[in-house]
């Protein structure tokens, strides 16, 4: 398979954040060139939407994002719960408020999202999108971090 070509960029001028937030933008905007192009390289990485499969390297992971975006972008307000960053790798915890139309009424839904980044030569990248359904109409202070583990 062909590499795709990345957008150019100093390598140690970026960092999670930014491709986090331009995550959040290309699923707002539909724009499925930009979000792969967020995503490493390596064919090791890992996507797993609510209540779906594990999508597997770049084919399957492009092929899941397109059948999500096929009608448009998607409404999401995120919101940062935990962040743990190393020289080389960084993991975050987001809250993801989605609606959902429950009997043409618009309603909040939560989606639990951890998302694993890596330092590579063209700059930070996602390597994991894990998303897990919520419990409905939960406020978000009440999924904020505590100090229990489990």
């Amino acid at each position: 398979m062909p590499r795709r070509k990345l957008p150019p960029q100093t390598p140690w001028t970026n960092s999670p954040e930014d491709v986090e937030a331009a995550f959040y933008e290309a699923l707002s905007s539909g724009n499925l060139d930009a979000l792969m192009a967020l995503w490493s390289e390596d064919d090791d990485i890992c996507c797993i939407h609510p209540g779906g499969q594990r999508l597997d390297g770049q084919a399957a992971i492009r092929e899941g994002f397109a059948q999500l975006l096929a009608n448009g972008g998607l409404q999401i307000n995120a919101e940062v719960q935990h962040r743990w960053h190393s020289m080389t790798s960084a993991a975050h915890s987001v809250v993801e408020r989605v609606p959902i139309d429950v009997d043409g009424q618009v309603q909040w839904g939560f989606v639990l999202t951890t998302h694993l980044f890596v330092q590579t030569a063209v700059g930070w990248r996602m390597v994991l999108h894990h998303a897990s359904p919520g419990v409905p109409q939960t406020p978000l202070a009440a999924l904020a971090p505590t100090d229990t583990l489990h």
